[in-house]
């Protein structure tokens, strides 16, 4: 895995310089730090030369930190800092294009880098969009919810998904009962979650799994997909999930896949 930290010394970046740290310590791979020096922001207040100067050499200080963080994290990691001067956004597309990573990773004032990358981007801290359905037990990817939150300091958008495609006129009854089970499978996450200390949003939607998913994720800024892996009983969740990592080139936000449990 390839990941790109756009460092600002802040401590949202410093949370999401961990979090990448702690992904990779997982998976594998190599780390970028790239950190900005934006003269610009200085031509409407005035500023002198003493004070870019001693801005720029704030900066050189944050990438110095960033380095004691990886060493005492990481220190077999494989990661290069870097430090440039310029228009932000502009410098880490540059980077991104050149590189081509797995992910990035920003922190708020990045934000609209979502919609600029080709590569999917996490904001820390941001919203984790968690879908769930009528076919699924909320409860068994809890840990794994709770740890992606609290590493990243976000809140969770919980989205009940009701397939109304795969019913007809005369099913109405039926969907109705797949409607209310969604429901309450999205009450007993948001329940789980809050008892754990997250803020939660909650959402249902209708239609398509995976359009719904992505359509929701637009709406609500999200900054990372938790989705099940796999089931033994057919699930339109788990199709979404295939589609989803299978559309790289159509999404703009990582999906993360979670083990799947079966209601009992």
């Amino acid at each position: 895995m390839k990941i790109i930290v756009a460092y600002d010394g802040t401590l949202h970046a410093k949370k999401a310089l961990k979090y990448g740290i702690h992904k990779l310590l997982k998976t594998g791979g190599d780390m970028t730090v790239l950190q900005i020096f934006d003269s610009s922001l200085f031509v409407d207040y005035d500023a002198g030369p003493r004070a870019v100067e001693l801005a720029r050499a704030e900066t050189a200080r944050q990438l110095e930190e960033a380095k004691k963080i990886v060493s005492e994290n990481a220190p077999d990691m494989q990661a290069r800092f870097l430090a440039d001067e310029g228009n932000a956004l502009e410098k880490i597309a540059a980077l991104v294009s050149a590189d081509r990573p797995d992910l990035v990773l920003a922190p708020p004032r990045y934000k609209d880098l979502a919609a600029s990358l080709s590569c999917p981007v996490t904001i820390v801290p941001g919203t984790i969009l968690v879908p769930v359905d009528n076919t699924g037990s909320p409860a068994a990817n809890i840990d794994g919810i709770v740890h992606e939150a609290t590493a990243t300091g976000s809140k969770v958008l919980v989205l009940g998904v009701v397939p109304v495609h795969l019913y007809s006129r005369e099913e109405r009854k039926e969907l109705e009962r797949v409607r209310k089970e969604t429901a309450s499978s999205v009450n007993e996450l948001k329940r789980m979650l809050s008892a754990k200390g997250i803020d939660t949003l909650d959402a249902i939607r209708s239609g398509y799994p995976d359009e719904e998913i992505l359509k929701a994720a637009g709406e609500h800024r999200v900054s990372l997909i938790l989705l099940p892996s796999g089931s033994t009983t057919p699930s339109e969740l788990t199709k979404a999930a295939a589609i989803l990592m299978d559309e790289t080139e159509q999404r703009k936000w990582p999906v993360f896949l979670l083990p799947y449990a079966e209601v009992r």
